[in-house]
């Protein structure tokens, strides 16, 4: 990507279970550079700390961004954060990260204002400025990945909640006797039922029972991750273990979209992450047919909108960017 005439870019950083994304952001939220690196989150945090730092630089290196043109860093990450002190106090799908100083390691790198935050809650509001969601005054937004998290916005602005936990949609119970999630949390949640580590726990269950399935002949190594790219191919090889437990997915996704329909009643859901960026309309399509049979109130439903991400797997980066540009996102 060509480099722009500026020099007031922020860096963003999307830190996932499996993957570090970095990129170089302009004001107007266009992503100039970028970079891309697995987590390996089994190496420790220190050693993820630096591959962060690696990923970011690259990015630099891409955008052709010297460092004295980078004046802020955002980063989003899975778990409980303390926005105020830039610290990962217990991170989700990160083995051993506990009060972790994220903010102190980046500043190594380049000492400018750091900006840590919630991945999901990035992702919104990366959304709200820069993506389908721009101009929504009140929308919720659900990201479908490793887990499933998700952001909410009333009167245009971030709902964060009185202690600053609002937003944990991947934890509401859809089925009260149903399984827990694969790295703990809420029996019965949205989370443990249609995220992707659920979907892969199901189908890996079900090849044990004897089912027949294409998914081996996709992975090179049959204890490789089930990713949303390997569900696409296996969806499109007419795979039918695959295409029905995700299609009980979008089913129980649609049950939790008309209960934040029923109790938030927003102009629009918004559904990204991984899973949705591979699928696509083709999941979305069961998850918006669901929502309304189930939503209560049938009034002006061709106004309720239901759509897929515009920023797609750029979300949480570009959010994280506008994040530490603006400074204002509330603690997660």
């Amino acid at each position: 990507m060509a480099k722009k005439t500026r020099s007031d870019y922020t860096v963003g950083v999307d830190l996932g279970g499996t993957k570090i994304l970095a990129a170089v952001v302009a004001e107007d939220g266009s992503v100039i550079g970028s970079a891309k690196k697995r987590t390996q989150s089994e190496e420790g945090a220190d050693a993820v700390l630096k591959r962060i730092i690696k990923t970011m630089q690259e990015a630099a290196d891409a955008a052709g961004a010297d460092l004295s043109e980078i004046k802020a860093v955002g980063l989003g990450a899975p778990g409980v954060i303390d926005t105020a002190r830039g610290v990962v106090v217990s991170g989700t799908n990160m083995p051993g990260w506990v009060n972790i100083d994220v903010g102190k390691a980046l500043r190594q790198w380049h000492d400018v204002p750091v900006m840590i935050s919630n991945d999901v809650r990035v992702a919104t509001f990366g959304e709200q400025l820069a993506g389908v969601g721009r101009g929504v005054k009140n929308f919720a937004a659900v990201f479908v990945g490793t887990g499933i998290g998700g952001g909410i916005v009333i009167d245009g602005q971030i709902y964060t909640g009185s202690r600053g936990s609002a937003g944990e949609i991947g934890h509401m119970v859809v089925m009260a006797d149903g399984p827990y999630a694969v790295g703990g949390g809420v029996r019965g949640s949205i989370e443990a039922i249609a995220s992707r580590a659920a979907i892969e726990r199901d189908l890996r269950d079900a090849m044990a029972a004897g089912r027949d399935s294409v998914l081996p002949q996709l992975v090179t190594d049959i204890n490789a991750k089930f990713t949303s790219s390997i569900l696409a191919k296996a969806v499109d090889k007419g795979d039918a273990l695959t295409i029905e437990i995700l299609h009980r997915a979008a089913h129980y996704l649609g049950l939790h979209a008309a209960t934040l329909l029923n109790a938030l009643d927003p102009e629009m859901l918004i559904y990204g992450g991984g899973v949705f960026e591979a699928l696509g309309e083709w999941m979305l399509a069961p998850v918006r047919t669901v929502a309304k049979q189930y939503m209560l109130n049938k009034t002006r439903i061709e106004q309720v909108s239901i759509v897929e991400s515009k920023l797609g797997g750029s979300a949480g980066i570009v959010g994280a960017a506008l994040m530490a540009r603006r400074g204002n996102l509330s603690a997660a």
